[in-house]
């Protein structure tokens, strides 16, 4: 048994939740990012909550995190029993009792005066009415409880700490976010805010390829998570991932309990020969695995902004010799929700959102919000800059428009069409042959004009480049030259 003592931004947490019960709040939700420690903040408040006498009950959102949160319990000594009459912990004459939502919504609430529930940006039906009647004491835990009423449910939020607050405190590893493809979601249906799910997942399937490549290129050999859009798109995903010689499980509804628990047994040996687990939406919440660098998201989200930053928190946990973490993402996801993800990982959480529609006016500021840059070298997506902060790329000059034979081309607004790139690539086949360039200069000069790589167009015979391409390809030689020398000075400054 270990001694419960809690860091002092979890002893202030405590403070502030005190306070706001004085206040006369009921309801409180506490947002704290993954890493935190919520579950030991919630063992101190039910150890505490034991030793006055009272009853607590800690409710989990799913039957398998039982057992791990269990086992934190019982690390500091918090005797307890599980609210489920086959479960060998059954021991209802306990005053502190650990319930899962799907268990006691089947059967009725326990009579506690404390309520912690687990997870709370996704309210059953049956917590949403143990919330409405006040009784005794909640708590909600969430790294992200911006999904929309539950300012219905809760009377006040506390942001116990920020993602950037953690980071600095070493807590959690700094990240950086890269988006090298995306699926074309255009004309996809959608169905309750999100995109149609097997749709979504056809749009995902030709870019499988790019998602390997990408793992392969830049983060080969290191632990990683992936998010698909469903089990259809995460077999494909591992399919492929294993024809390359990456070792991957599926960490899906379909695996069960007892499959997953032995999956995840093995993934978290430092030796293991699992790479990578392959989720749709299990792996979000309660996966706290440390050795972890990498994320690949390929599941588009429309609105769900909180899945995606539960996706990013699943990497960003502290562990020996782990520097940072990587997410690659290629569902489009970072360059939809830029700012509202920037200013979650700043600022946290300071209100809950009551179920009402926002005013026209706030709806037209948010459009207006300054689109990210994309580095065409790295794919580094970061805040407008004339400098790539990940590889030191130059941004040339805009030009809107280049007047050409006669006729007026827009340079960068618009991606290339097919035809287009087809041109491009012969072009390109041209300088080559004239300049002695290898096939991979070649393919890596093409992805940095058009943003993808040239497979589809290797057929392409050479055509003599217009005066255009010959100026493109001059300005991004300058561009490398530059970035270079920005290199070697950030390097003598150190």
């Amino acid at each position: 048994m270990k001694k419960l003592e809690l860091r002092p931004r979890q002893d202030a947490l405590m403070e502030k939740l005190a306070e706001a019960f004085r206040k006369g709040h009921r309801n409180v939700m506490v947002c704290a990012p993954c890493g935190f420690g919520k579950t030991e903040c919630a063992t101190a408040m039910l150890l505490k909550t034991k030793e006055n006498g009272k009853r607590g009950a800690f409710v989990c959102d799913r039957l398998s995190l039982l057992s791990q949160t269990g086992e934190r319990f019982d690390r500091y000594g918090l005797d307890f029993g599980v609210m489920q009459s086959s479960h060998w912990r059954h021991r209802p004459q306990e005053k502190i009792q650990l319930c899962s939502i799907q268990t006691i919504n089947r059967r009725n609430w326990p009579d506690a005066e404390l309520y912690i529930h687990d997870e709370a940006h996704i309210l059953s039906s049956g917590a949403k009415q143990q919330l409405a009647k006040r009784k005794g004491f909640s708590v909600g835990l969430s790294a992200t409880p911006i999904t929309a009423g539950l300012g219905v449910y809760f009377d006040s939020i506390i942001t116990a700490a920020t993602t950037s607050e953690l980071i600095e405190d070493g807590a959690l590893v700094p990240y950086r976010i890269f988006a090298p493809s995306e699926p074309d979601m255009a004309g996809v249906a959608i169905k309750n805010g999100e995109w149609e799910e097997s749709e979504s997942a056809k749009r995902c399937m030709p870019i499988i390829g790019d998602v390997v490549q990408t793992y392969l290129q830049n983060v080969s050999g290191k632990k990683f998570v992936a998010f698909a859009v469903n089990v259809d798109h995460a077999q494909e995903l591992q399919r492929q991932f294993l024809s390359a010689g990456i070792i991957t499980e599926l960490y899906t509804y379909k695996q069960g309990d007892a499959e997953r628990e032995n999956t995840l047994k093995e993934f978290k040996k430092e030796d293991s020969y699992i790479r990578g687990l392959i989720s749709v939406e299990s792996l979000t919440r309660g996966f706290d695995q440390t050795d972890v660098e990498v994320m690949i998201c390929a599941r588009p989200l429309r609105k769900a902004l909180h899945v995606f930053i539960q996706m990013v928190g699943r990497v960003l946990r502290n562990s020996p010799n782990k520097e940072s973490a990587q997410i690659f993402d290629h569902a489009g996801n970072y360059l939809r929700f830029f700012e509202p993800f920037n200013n979650y990982m700043e600022n946290g959480v300071h209100e809950l959102d009551n179920g009402e529609k926002k005013e026209k006016e706030q709806v037209q500021k948010e459009a207006k919000e300054k689109p990210p840059a994309k580095c065409p070298k790295c794919f580094h997506v970061h805040k407008s800059s004339p400098i790539c902060p990940s590889c030191g790329f130059m941004y040339p000059p805009k030009q809107a428009v280049v007047h050409e034979a006669g006729e007026l081309k827009e340079i960068g607004a618009k991606p290339l069409k097919t035809a287009d790139k087809r041109q491009l690539y012969a072009e390109l086949k041209w300088i080559a042959q004239q300049r002695n360039w290898s096939e991979g200069a070649l393919a890596h000069k093409f992805r940095d004009i058009a943003g993808t790589w040239p497979n589809a167009y290797k057929d392409e015979p050479p055509c003599e480049a217009s005066q255009q391409t010959l100026n493109k390809v001059k300005s991004l030689n300058i561009a490398f030259a530059k970035s270079q020398k920005f290199k070697l000075i950030n390097i003598m400054a150190k």
